[in-house]
């Protein structure tokens, strides 16, 4: 690879670059209670990456994801207590059945558009949590009604999806990370992607191409739900607890949703700068002021949200990266060198 080649390579990258080897190395060097933020940011942004895959490519709007987390978190949680199963298999047999329910909500759910599709993911996600915290079984399983489920500390155990500190979860939480946009990238870059980008923009003549609108989307729907599903049982491991007033919760799901239209929906990595933005100032307003002013974060997202959909309707993801590419050319010269290369390939 020669001077010229690898100048194109770094093009546009450096900042992109910098800002993973932050995420990978700094959290080593700072304190327990920054560790934890970077933590809450990976997993936000996990969560939104997951919506992303239904809702920022077909463009429905899902007010209720958080049901789909909580049931990852439950199912995976059930089997370690009563089941004695490891949450690392269990967080698979979570991960479909998850899925399985997904699509049978999606079912019905997809035949309807527009405001009519987010209020019907409002009440099933209510309906959840009521339905959940008002029995204390289902089916004869013991789901403990509102008390929630608590796991007992046992140590440092890799088999139980314990660890002694907060980093070995947060590199967990990466490799989760990492997947999850690798998934969202080939489908992006894919048929599939296409298709769904088609739904999105225009579902009636999609359908005349002979695109299957509820196949695609239901697919869309199944990927969803069975990553996010993994979101919910590291939930439940790092937690030590799964309770339905928080996971089922409505402020869970339009937090989720709300990263990734601000951060950017439809892109592979606008849900995760959306939660690097987010969650700070969610963790900083919760700390000065949760006191005080609980529920501040959620006035703050609104003026946010309302912001980004008068400014930047397509969330902060190209502004930012078109800001910090902008910058890249003027500190690196990238311009001059390369018109220096097509000078020269010209001669």
């Amino acid at each position: 690879m020669n001077t010229t080649e690898r100048t194109n390579f770094f093009q546009g990258k450096i900042f992109a670059i910098l800002g993973v080897l932050i995420l990978l190395v700094v959290p080593n060097f700072v304190s327990t209670n920054v560790q934890i933020v970077f933590i809450l940011i990976l997993f936000y942004g996990l969560c939104a990456s997951c919506w992303n895959i239904v809702c920022g490519f077909v463009g429905e709007l899902s007010l209720g994801h958080a049901v789909f987390l909580g049931f990852g978190a439950y199912i995976s949680t059930l089997l370690l207590m009563d089941g004695s199963l490891s949450p690392w298999v269990g967080m698979f047999i979570a991960a479909i059945i998850t899925a399985a329910f997904g699509v049978i909500v999606g079912l019905p759910c997809f035949r309807l558009h527009g405001p009519y599709f987010a209020l019907t993911t409002i009440a099933l996600g209510e309906l959840i949590r009521i339905f959940v915290e008002n029995n204390e079984k289902v089916f004869g399983i013991n789901i403990r009604g509102a008390m929630g489920l608590v796991l007992k500390q046992t140590g440092n155990q890799f088999i139980a999806f314990e660890f002694a500190n907060k980093i070995t979860y947060y590199y967990v939480l990466v490799a989760f990370v990492a997947v999850t946009i690798l998934v969202t990238w080939l489908i992006k870059n894919s048929k599939l992607g296409y298709y769904l980008t088609a739904i999105k923009s225009d579902p009636d003549a999609a359908e005349s191409l002979g695109i299957k609108l509820t196949k695609y989307k239901l697919i869309a729907m199944a990927i969803s739900c069975f990553m996010i599903s993994f979101a919910g049982t590291f939930y439940a491991q790092y937690f030590r607890y799964v309770g339905p007033t928080r996971i089922f919760s409505h402020d869970m799901s339009v937090q989720i949703a709300l990263i990734a239209l601000v951060g950017g929906q439809g892109t592979v990595f606008g849900p995760l700068l959306g939660a690097c933005l987010l969650v700070p100032i969610t963790e900083f307003l919760s700390e000065e002021f949760g006191g005080t002013m609980p529920g501040l974060h959620l006035f703050i997202y609104g003026i946010m949200m309302v912001l980004v959909v008068l400014y930047m309707p397509q969330g902060i993801y190209k502004n930012v990266t078109g800001f910090f590419k902008k910058l890249e050319y003027k500190i690196f010269g990238w311009d001059k060198a390369n018109r220096k290369s097509i000078g020269k390939g010209v001669k």
